[in-house]
């Protein structure tokens, strides 16, 4: 099972995503791994964050190799899950893994830009879907950073909007909490935050994430 997290844009979020969903499958005993190809390093960092701390399940980590979806054949064929978090940077290397994948996320919150280039990423992954062995690419959209005023009218307006360009938008979102600097910060996953930092409303919006993806991907009806 592969899935790629990423976007045309920079700082939507994408890392985030990548290694909360690597955390959340350990946690299930899914045996997986996250390759990184973020030449920043978001990922690296925060397993190597995660490891110094000493906090289980620890997730293997694989840096950007020369040649990604060669890599990414090989990873799926040692794990049971191979999460991909593709840097902005690295907007060829998306599209080769978007490929290879079971489901490609993109996060896209209300800023302009991200809306922007959310629609140039649908576009391009459209025009390739005929590649993909589905006969399309498996791609959806996750809103993020959005109000955490629930009914929140941007949040609807830009549900409403990417529904119009035949964009697919996971019923599930993130809100924008607190919670989620003090993850990057710790190495760990919001549902392993303690004390003042923990937010139950961004456990349950992650986790509902992380099981809308497990349904999406078995061809489950999302409700």
């Amino acid at each position: 099972m592969i899935i790629t997290v990423g976007g045309e844009k920079g700082g939507i979020g994408k890392s985030k995503v990548a290694t909360h969903i690597s955390v959340l499958a350990a946690c299930n005993g899914i045996d997986g791994a996250l390759l990184d190809t973020d030449i920043q390093g978001s990922a690296i960092s925060f397993s190597r964050i995660r490891n110094e701390g000493g906090i289980t399940p620890t997730i293997p980590v694989f840096a950007l190799p020369p040649n990604p979806a060669r890599e990414l054949a090989n990873l799926a064929s040692k794990y049971t899950l191979v999460v991909v978090d593709i840097g902005a940077q690295n907007y060829r290397t998306m599209l080769e893994c978007a490929l290879l994948s079971d489901i490609v996320l993109v996060p896209c919150g209300n800023d302009q830009q991200e809306v922007e280039s959310t629609l140039s990423v649908f576009s391009t992954l459209k025009k390739m879907g005929n590649r993909h062995e589905l006969g399309h690419i498996p791609a959806h959209v996750i809103l993020n950073r959005v109000s955490p005023i629930e009914g929140a009218k941007s949040t609807a307006e830009l549900r409403e909007y990417l529904a119009s360009e035949d964009i697919s938008v996971f019923k599930s979102q993130i809100a924008h909490r607190a919670s989620w600097l003090a993850s990057g910060k710790s190495g760990k996953a919001v549902h392993e935050l303690k004390g003042r930092d923990r937010s139950q409303k961004a456990i349950d919006e992650m986790q509902a994430v992380y099981d809308e993806i497990i349904k999406r991907i078995n061809g489950k009806e999302v409700k």
